[in-house]
């Protein structure tokens, strides 16, 4: 069964990149003091976007990864930063744009693995979607799927 994700709605996104900022405070700690969010906002001329985690059932960042640094946890794809040798291969996988790689793999320690854990450590939920200022950010659960899809059917 698929997994709730945070899902965009690309033409109510103005680009202010609250949403990173609100993650990047959510996820800060001792072992990362820099400022390392989970989702980044693209920006083209004619459009941004935060560029988020969609949970794939089949997750290609997951396949792609050589030492299980990305595996399906409590229902999310979540990453163990400890296992990650920072090869990036995930970052090729992920059709999203989702996952970031921060460091050298010459030094692992010092390796970051960012993706969307859709904030599961706050029983807030996801602090992007909070403080989105246009609600350009949404939760997308499998219910709200399927009654999407109903909606779809009947308009035809």
């Amino acid at each position: 069964m698929k997994t709730a994700y945070i899902h965009v709605e690309t033409q109510r996104c103005i680009g202010c990149r609250t949403c990173e900022v609100s993650c990047a405070v959510n996820h800060q700690s001792d072992a990362h003091k820099d400022f390392s969010p989970r989702l980044r906002v693209y920006k083209t001329s004619d459009i941004s976007s935060p560029a988020v985690c969609h949970q794939c059932e089949s997750a290609p960042c997951a396949s792609a990864c050589p030492t299980g640094a990305l595996s399906k946890r409590n229902g999310i794809i979540a990453a163990d930063e400890a296992l990650c040798i920072g090869c990036k291969s995930c970052i090729m996988a992920c059709p999203f744009g989702a996952v970031d790689v921060v460091g050298e793999a010459v030094a692992p320690q010092k390796i970051a693995l960012l993706k969307c854990d859709m904030c599961q450590h706050d029983p807030q939920g996801p602090a992007c979607v909070s403080v989105c200022p246009t609600d350009a950010l949404s939760i997308m659960t499998p219910e709200r799927l399927e009654q999407l899809s109903i909606q779809k059917r009947h308009a035809v």
